[in-house]
């Protein structure tokens, strides 16, 4: 049966009067045919949770081993990163619940950024919200492929319309790389139009490091990402180190 609504293409546009806001705004319909769409964009994207999607609050481990370890040069006890760790996992799993903003986790490599992230994840897409989680590198070469064939406009605009975006492993490398070419202004466009909507980013890096001395562009993105973000710091010895070195 073809949806009343849309005529089974996913969208419809509202009869409303020449200078209403939403005069000729797509409306994501609720049927079985745009579920079918985001689902395509989805596979061309590629879900990155993979091994992570049985990651939860509960299978984080506050109580693991940790290991002395410096931040910019500082010692950071096992203790202090342990307040840190607890720290970041309660806010974590309260914005879970109630997704508000944004959610910048940064911190050590290993430290958990990314099994906080797919717990959220998780937790959302079983509450039935349209989850994307993507790596920044997947995401710039899914751009550039994305251009030969006329789907980057089309994957982006799921990226900025699904209920919570995950965007993991930003780095100043990143920036960099894209920030002379268009696919920098693509990553502008998400940015801008996400700022309303619950996103989280992860990162190596806390926010003002995310830009090289002089880049304006970047600059400003990482301006408006600390703008829009609360921030969550993981100062924490790489647990995967930790696990290497217990089974060598």
């Amino acid at each position: 049966m073809i949806c009343p609504n849309c005529d089974g293409v996913g969208w419809y546009v509202l009869r409303v009067p020449y200078g209403d806001p939403k005069w000729s705004v797509p409306q994501r319909c609720d049927c079985a045919a745009y579920q079918q769409q985001i689902a395509g964009r989805a596979a061309r994207l590629g879900d990155e949770l993979g091994s992570l999607k049985d990651k939860t609050f509960d299978s984080f481990k506050l109580d693991r081993p940790i290991a002395p370890t410096s931040w910019q040069g500082k010692p950071l006890s096992a203790e202090a990163q342990r307040i840190f760790m607890t720290d970041a996992h309660r806010r974590c799993e309260a914005w879970s619940v109630d997704p508000r903003g944004w959610l910048f986790i940064h911190g050590a490599f290993g430290a958990g950024k990314s099994h906080l992230a797919a717990a959220i994840a998780n937790v959302q897409q079983s509450a039935g919200r349209v989850v994307r989680f993507v790596t920044i590198n997947k995401l710039l070469d899914t751009l550039r492929s994305g251009i030969n064939s006329g789907t980057s406009d089309s994957m982006l605009d799921d990226l900025i319309e699904s209920d919570i975006l995950i965007l993991d492993e930003l780095s100043t490398a990143q920036l960099a790389e894209c920030v002379s070419d268009w696919r920098f202004g693509r990553i502008e466009r998400l940015i801008n139009e996400r700022l309303t909507r619950p996103t989280i980013i992860t990162s190596n890096l806390a926010i003002d490091d995310l830009a090289l001395p002089g880049d304006v562009r970047a600059e400003r993105v990482a301006d408006r990402i600390a703008g829009a973000s609360q921030i969550v710091w993981m100062p924490i010895a790489s647990y995967r180190r930790i696990e290497r070195e217990a089974n060598a």
